[in-house]
């Protein structure tokens, strides 16, 4: 568990030994000056300080250290920032292009960020996801029926991913807990937020200790992903929590304002996810940004990534056609947990093997269009299913996510590297990396009650030969009756006759 107070801090600086965080034992608060932050190396077009040392320094206040602020400064009580412009002054300074929404396209560097994500390190402005602010001693219990993972007995300091599902365990949204010490943080995706309040509102009741608030318009959200993330924080000196577990998360100051680093960026492999009031928004950006090797990237390189990585979005993967088993979201789903939303359904698909289509990467040699048919390149195959999402990228790659269908007469069938056909094109079915097939230890069934599928098959032809020869029974024995009526009817007419 990774948990940090601001509190803890002692009004008097500390050596510079002292200020080296440690990459192993608990994690301690780091925290960072007015200026702590601001001394990045800027990037091109970008206005410079004179320091050239970047780093999170300790925060230096004569105040008490119950006068210093803590998560709730961020989670709870937030002032609308006075200037809520500077960070999209900031990015279009760097190229940024906007759509409707006010969400960043891109940075007209598609192919710079897009190296960068695979080989150093990309950072994403994620402020139009969804952030959503739990309190009151039943959070965690009420998230728990709300959701498929077992977020009930998270520590302060720790996550998880889970995922929201209707009651027949159709998908939702797959979204991120964060447990702190007096709330939970969840991040989902956008556009599901105002349907995910109005499902809270309905199922909490007066007498519940649980209350929800919408966050999301007074924080930011960026997250730094890449093969070199870790040395980035490092280099921040924000290190401490790059060996922690996913979802583990820790809280810094910048400014005055909290900062929560968590382990993850949305996308598999080394990331992190920086969450902290707006009004510090542009100076959090301008110093990731500005670290050596980091590339800005806008909604279409993320969604490159996300289709490369296999990451299931609203609306194309998540919908009311799929469960979360198919979606290859096993990660975020317990079947031990108890009661909960769609949790009757899930356990029965599971128990039954009776996941029948399965979520899966295209490679293509060409491009094809969303809800284009998949069909085996084999003389005799037939449609496999359909194409969610695709994308190009600039180096001419293309690549698809497709649920395809995974049983051949009652039979599970490897996908991986299949040839396929998709609108003329030749194409390869590959894994990726974002999905799951398995629930995480302690999460599927229990070992002493598992049982193969050899097994399940078994008891189910079992279960089918022994009603069919109930109903062989009871259609002989309506049969004999039917017989014996006759005879009787017979012999009753005869004796009219005589």
């Amino acid at each position: 568990m990774i948990s940090a107070t601001i509190g803890q801090c002692a009004a008097k600086p500390p050596s510079e030994a002292q200020c080296r965080p440690s990459t192993r034992g608990p994690i301690k608060a780091i925290h960072a000056s007015k200026g702590g932050l601001q001394q990045a190396c800027a990037p091109a077009g970008v206005s410079r300080v004179p320091q050239t040392r970047c780093r999170w320094a300790w925060w230096r206040a004569t105040a008490a250290p119950a006068d210093l602020p803590d998560l709730d400064a961020l989670l709870g009580d937030l002032s609308v920032p006075e200037i809520d412009a500077d960070l999209a002054s900031l990015q279009t300074e760097q190229g940024a292009v906007f759509d409707d929404d006010g969400v960043v396209v891109h940075y007209k560097n598609d192919s710079r960020a897009l190296h960068a994500l695979e080989f150093a390190a990309a950072v994403a402005d994620r402020s139009h996801w969804g952030r959503l602010r739990l309190a009151g001693e039943e959070r965690l219990t009420f998230l728990h029926g709300q959701s498929t993972a077992d977020v009930k007995d998270l520590q302060p300091g720790s996550g998880c991913d889970t995922v929201f599902v209707t009651a027949q365990a159709r998908t939702i949204d797959l979204a991120t807990v964060y447990a702190q010490g007096s709330g939970a943080l969840v991040v989902v995706s956008p556009g599901v937020k105002e349907a995910l309040l109005q499902r809270f509102d309905k199922y909490i009741f007066p007498a519940d200790k649980v209350s929800v608030q919408d966050i999301s318009s007074k924080t930011c959200m960026f997250s730094l992903v890449g093969p070199q993330a870790d040395q980035v924080l490092q280099r921040l000196q924000a290190g401490a929590i790059c060996d922690a577990p996913y979802g583990s998360h820790t809280l810094l100051s910048f400014q005055g304002k909290p900062v929560i680093v968590a382990v993850g960026g949305g996308l598999p492999g080394p990331g992190y996810t920086f969450i902290a009031d707006e009004s510090v928004a542009a100076d959090v950006w301008r110093v990731l940004t500005a670290q050596d090797g980091v590339e800005p990237m806008g909604s279409d390189v993320w969604q490159m990534a996300r289709v490369m990585a296999g990451r299931p979005a609203p609306g194309s993967e998540l919908t009311e056609d799929f469960n979360p088993l198919e979606a290859g979201l096993y990660h975020a789903v317990s079947v031990q947990k108890g009661c909960y939303i769609g949790q009757e359904t899930i356990s029965k698909v599971h128990n039954l093997s009776a996941v029948k289509q399965q979520l899966w990467g295209l490679e293509m040699a060409a491009p094809c269009v969303v809800g284009d048919q998949v069909q085996s390149a084999a003389p005799d195959g037939g449609v496999l299913g359909r194409v969610t999402s695709y994308i190009d990228t600039p180096d001419g790659r293309h690549r698809a996510l497709a649920y395809l269908k995974c049983k051949s007469r009652g039979a599970q069938v490897e996908l991986e590297g299949v040839p396929v056909v998709v609108a003329g094109a030749n194409g390869r079915v590959v894994a990726p990396p974002f999905l799951s097939r398995a629930f995480p230890e302690g999460q599927g069934e229990p070992e002493a009650a598992a049982a193969s599928s050899e097994e399940l098959a078994a008891r189910k032809a079992d279960a089918q030969r022994q009603k069919e020869e109930e109903e062989a029974a009871a259609a002989a024995a309506r049969a004999e009756k039917l017989r014996a009526m006759q005879e009787r009817l017979a012999a009753w007419q005869a004796q009219q006759q005589e």
